[in-house]
């Protein structure tokens, strides 16, 4: 926190020492040192009193949960690196057969797996949010032929009443 070398302490020292002279000077320390031990002891209750704090308000798990979205962010990058891509389209273009059948065979990673997993629910969650989307327009247009077929079936408006016996 302060950048304080050797000597700025060593000047500090000898002016303290000419200052409060050297019958005081090591109660003097001995308050100092009091005083930064309540500080320091503040400071720790606050953390701590913070920290109980976010416990309650569900902020830590949030943080869990951001890291964990951080670590998978991490994990696709990995995946689909353009050093990566790039390699493979190499290894492509120079079209060895050994190249290609240990492709072929090797396992997918974990990270793979998981990016395909991923790309799967991804699909089923823009289908599910596209039959959503169809069956509320038609669901809409359901209601406006019913609106119109209703309309059409309606007697017309009588004429308003002027209450004298002219009828």
């Amino acid at each position: 926190m302060f950048d304080i070398g050797m000597w700025e302490l060593m000047v500090v020292g000898i002016v303290a020492l000419i200052v409060v002279g050297p019958k005081d000077l090591p109660k003097m320390f001995r308050t100092l040192g009091q005083v930064t031990g309540r500080i320091r002891g503040m400071a720790r209750e606050f953390q701590t009193t913070m920290n109980a704090a976010a416990s309650e308000t569900g902020l830590d798990e949030m943080a869990k949960d951001l890291k964990k979205a951080t670590d998978i962010t991490r994990d696709l990058r990995k995946v689909t690196s353009p050093r990566k891509m790039g390699m493979e389209a190499v290894k492509k273009a120079a079209g060895s057969a050994l190249d290609d059948e240990a492709e072929a065979d090797r396992p997918l990673t974990e990270t793979e797996k998981l990016a395909q997993q991923r790309h799967k629910e991804a699909e089923a969650r823009v289908a599910a949010a596209q039959d959503r989307a169809g069956a509320r327009a038609s669901a809409a247009e359901a209601a406006e032929d019913a609106a119109a077929i209703a309309q059409d079936d309606l007697p017309p408006p009588a004429e308003p009443r002027t209450g004298t016996a002219d009828t």
